[in-house]
Formats: structure tokens, sequence, C-alpha cells
């Protein structure tokens, strides 16, 4: 099953300013796995998913899947509006 999302892993990773080797220190992960899965995330395990929606601090509706609750409250709240 291929995931879709608005923002793939590689997405977040750059809108967060972030390189590979953080990332991977981060999640605990190669950077070779993180590339791997930046391009394509059929294969990801849910562990490997709950290490991305804890990071990135999504959910994983959101990320893997597309649902734009969480990150429609965040972009709210960081605009300074009303959770």
């Amino acid at each position: 099953m291929k995931f879709t999302s608005r923002y793939t892993l590689k997405d977040l990773r750059e809108l967060n300013h972030l390189t590979l080797k953080q990332v991977a220190r981060k999640v605990k992960l190669n950077r070779e796995r993180i590339a791997e899965l930046e391009q394509d995330s059929s294969f990801i395990t849910i562990d490997e998913m709950f290490r991305f929606s804890k990071f990135y601090g999504l959910s994983i509706k959101y990320i893997f899947i597309g649902e734009q609750v969480d990150f429609d409250r965040k972009l709210n709240e960081y605009l300074g509006g009303t959770p």
C-alpha cells in the first residue's frame, strides 16, 4: 500500500531545516533508511511511523495518510489563533 500525504517525510525534514543526519539521530534510524523512506514509504514499519510522528509532533494519520487535522491545529496555534 502506498501512503499519500500533503507533505512527504523529505518535505517535513526540509521544512524544519534538518539534515538526514540530524533526523537519523533523533528518530534513532540510520541515514540510509531515512533516505530510503523519503523516496518510498510503502514499506515503513509501525515503529518507524511512530518515531516520525513523535519527532515531528504530528499524527501518523497526518504524515502517512494525509489527514490534516493536526497540521491545521498546529498552524493555527503558530499564527496566534485559538486551538
